[in-house]
């Protein structure tokens, strides 16, 4: 299975081109091209998982590795050649985002069967974006994650632009200049990384054996992991590189103050594109943070773990508290997505291990809720012609299926256990009461607020008198059931047997607490 990696990012881009070579007619083709092009490599990643070695042996290793050199760049650092490569390999921390990318790309591409115009530009843009979205969190080399990344920018751009809303054109603008920043100030901290491991190495290279001599730059994450435990690079420099990363994540992550570009671009974006953007790429700031934060930069950690926390509660807080306030669906989701992305933001910044595979779980957790709360969301609206939450009511009279669904979907958000949410939240807070009881404390109160918010969106939604001008509507659809019943076979499996997590995430969440000192 050593190229399942490979794979699993190939069969996309495949498909892709398939469908282009296709007549913008054959709707049906195209559809069924584009659902394989993600389910395949799904089953990849899927028995992948299932093979995942999360023994002691497993537990740091970089498992299905696979890399071949693209460019070689002479003169790059201390006159020797740097070599650029595409290289691929995860752990216990990326092993999980990569199935949930299977996962939530496969159901998103089922739902885009209700998409009617331009059918081949969006899967073909649907392909690349889950194209991108593998390589991101399968990337073991600095240069293979920040090409992926980029292209799950563009991707992202024209599906929000060209098939979004009225104000869809606003949104992927401001969508693209939010992130095109984020993107530039990470190439900058990536940048910084490579160079002062070269420096730090070459300095200690005469009184430490390191396994990349003397070819000191590297971009390879491996490497540079394999490096951290032998050399220290100074303290100051790692202050300095944490922080341009963490700006970094607080915009990618949309984290207050740089929070408003994500409620545009759900509110402006068709329900396969949020289950997309809402269930995966809205993981990869985070993931940035444990990969290049927390494994390389431990001193950086440790500086500014208040300040993490001390962000996290504030986004907490305030998504919980605009959640509220909110008056469409897909708005209170974004909200509701930045109030638990805090949570994880919280847990990082406990450096504790049980922290750090809480915040794996909200990861994985958050994305499956949200996609899920995406898709009744948008199910409904195909009925009622509306995401107002002050335009719905009685939908479970005439909807009791979705709208069943969608209370199961906002029941795991608050953390009802039994759920994915309930062993998420538990686990963080553990690790962040450790660190920070007072900031944990006030902390909880964000899931106090969600429960108000989701639940009373959802009365207003599906109790009461019919508000919508469509009274006689048709429950879900066969189509419909395959991604509400695996969402929440998901959700609960994780819920009720956590371990089917904890085991590929906790040798890798310890170990890279063992870095920190946590």
């Amino acid at each position: 299975m050593a190229d399942v990696l490979l794979l699993a990012i190939l069969i996309p881009v495949l498909a892709a081109l398939l469908i282009m070579t296709l007549s913008a007619k054959a709707t049906d083709m195209i559809r069924a091209v584009g659902l394989l092009g993600a389910l395949i490599p799904t089953a990849f990643v899927i028995a992948a998982y299932v093979a995942f070695n999360h023994g002691p042996a497993g537990a740091t290793a970089l498992q299905y590795p696979f890399s071949v050199r693209w460019l070689s760049v002479a003169n790059a650092f201390n006159m020797l050649t740097l070599h650029i490569q595409f290289a691929f390999g995860v752990d216990g921390v990326s092993m999980p985002l990569v199935v949930l990318v299977g996962i939530v790309s496969t159901l998103s591409c089922l739902r885009s069967f209700r998409v009617v115009e331009r059918v081949k530009s969006h899967y073909v843009w649907m392909l690349f974006l889950t194209m991108g979205l593998y390589g991101v969190f399968a990337a073991s080399d600095l240069f293979t994650f920040f090409f992926f990344l980029e292209s799950t920018l563009v991707s992202s751009y024209f599906l929000i632009s060209i098939w979004g809303g009225e104000r869809r054109h606003f949104a992927a603008v401001k969508f693209l200049i939010y992130r095109g920043f984020a993107s530039v100030v990470l190439l900058a901290g990536l940048v910084g990384l490579a160079y002062a491991f070269a420096v730090q190495a070459q300095a200690a290279s005469a009184t430490v054996v390191l396994p990349n001599a003397p070819n000191f730059l590297s971009l390879s994450i491996p490497q540079l992991i394999a490096e951290a435990k032998l050399i220290q690079v100074p303290a100051a420099t790692q202050n300095v590189l944490f922080l341009v990363f963490l700006l970094a994540v607080l915009i990618e992550e949309a984290f207050v103050p740089f929070h408003t570009w994500l409620p545009d671009a759900h509110e402006n974006s068709d329900t396969g594109t949020n289950m997309m953007i809402g269930g995966a790429l809205m993981k990869i700031g985070l993931y940035v943070l444990l990969r290049f934060g927390a494994e390389l930069l431990p001193q950086g950690l440790q500086h500014y773990a208040t300040l993490l926390a001390v962000l996290g509660v504030i986004s907490i807080l305030y998504g919980a508290f605009v959640a509220i306030a909110s008056r469409d669906w897909r708005r209170l989701i974004a909200f509701s997505s930045i109030s638990h992305m805090g949570l994880v933001l919280l847990a990082i910044g406990s450096m504790q291990a049980i922290g750090i595979q809480g915040a794996v779980f909200m990861l994985v957790s958050s994305g499956l809720l949200t996609a899920l709360l995406f898709f009744t969301v948008g199910a409904q609206a195909d009925r009622t012609r509306t995401f107002a939450i002050g335009d719905l009511g009685g939908l479970s009279k005439s909807l009791p299926v979705i709208s069943g669904v969608m209370l199961v979907a906002a029941l795991g958000s608050v953390g009802l256990p039994g759920m994915s949410g309930f062993i998420s939240e538990f686990s963080l807070f553990v690790g962040s009461f450790t660190t920070f009881p007072a900031l944990s404390a006030i902390g909880t109160l964000g899931m106090i607020l969600a429960a108000l918010y989701l639940l009373y969106a959802m009365q207003r939604s599906t109790f009461g008198p019919v508000q919508t001008l469509v009274t006689e509507m048709p429950d879900a659809t066969a189509l419909e059931y395959v991604p509400m019943v695996v969402l929440v076979a998901l959700v609960v499996l994780i819920g009720v047997y956590p371990d089917v997590l904890g085991n590929v995430v906790h040798g890798t969440a310890q170990a890279i607490a063992a870095g920190i000192g946590g």
